[in-house]
């Protein structure tokens, strides 16, 4: 094999293995945000490379990159987990969002436009669909679009770069909250009031009521039995 061959095999090759990499990745992280592995959970590899139809190595290797993430965890004698969160993580990352969360809505009824206001509008009304339907996957996409909406009103690179880390956790975070019966219909509801504050630009009652949907969510997940160290 001349070297023109070698190194086109080679980019090929890599590139394969970068893409089977990423697809196991992202598979994974799903099954964990939408909670079809549960945190305490022992992840089965060969099952996932199996469902995936990959090896064991991307499957691997997402692993790596997910425990890396803080996601999941390894042991020696049990393998992969998917990570379980002590009451303090709880609080502590709540807490946090509510801070990230007053900055946001702070910054949506600042910069808001009537376009990115009827979007709003549009997720609450698909959020009724599905909550009527009752797919959890489809109301736990709904909820984080509605927070990624806001996310991308408020217009701050700043704001980006301080959330990319923690997306995930609030995700996983939302998904346990929405597990429990009669949480969507609730929190939709929430998300209705938000929005009609937003439209009246009334930045107390924002604030107040956006604090209960995150202390409510927070209360709810903190009484989940067995999912928390």
């Amino acid at each position: 094999m001349n070297i023109a061959k070698y190194i086109a095999w080679y980019m090929v090759k890599h590139e394969t293995t970068t893409a089977l990499r990423f697809k196991a990745y992202t598979a994974i992280k799903e099954k964990l945000i939408y909670l079809e592995i549960k945190p305490g959970e022992k992840i089965l590899e060969t099952e996932l490379a199996k469902a995936l139809n990959v090896s064991r190595t991307p499957v691997r290797e997402a692993l790596l990159m997910l425990e890396h993430e803080k996601l999941v965890v390894c042991s020696d004698s049990l393998g992969f987990m998917v990570r379980r969160f002590s009451a303090r993580d709880v609080e502590e990352y709540f807490a946090l969002r509510n801070v990230i969360e007053d900055f946001v809505i702070s910054l949506v009824v600042k910069n808001i436009t009537e376009d990115e206001l009827l979007i709003l509008k549009n997720n609450i009304n698909d959020g009724k669909k599905v909550v009527k339907e009752g797919d959890i996957h489809k109301i736990v996409r709904c909820e984080s679009e509605f927070h990624d909406l806001l996310y991308k009103i408020a217009k701050s690179e700043v704001l980006f770069e301080t959330i990319s880390s923690l997306v995930d956790k609030f995700q996983i975070f939302r998904a346990l909250a929405l597990s429990v019966p009669g949480s969507p219909g609730n929190s939709l509801a929430q998300h209705k009031t938000i929005v009609d504050l937003i439209e009246k630009k009334d930045l107390k009652a924002l604030k107040k009521v956006m604090r209960l949907h995150l202390e409510e969510a927070r209360g709810k997940v903190a009484r989940l039995p067995g999912l928390l160290l």
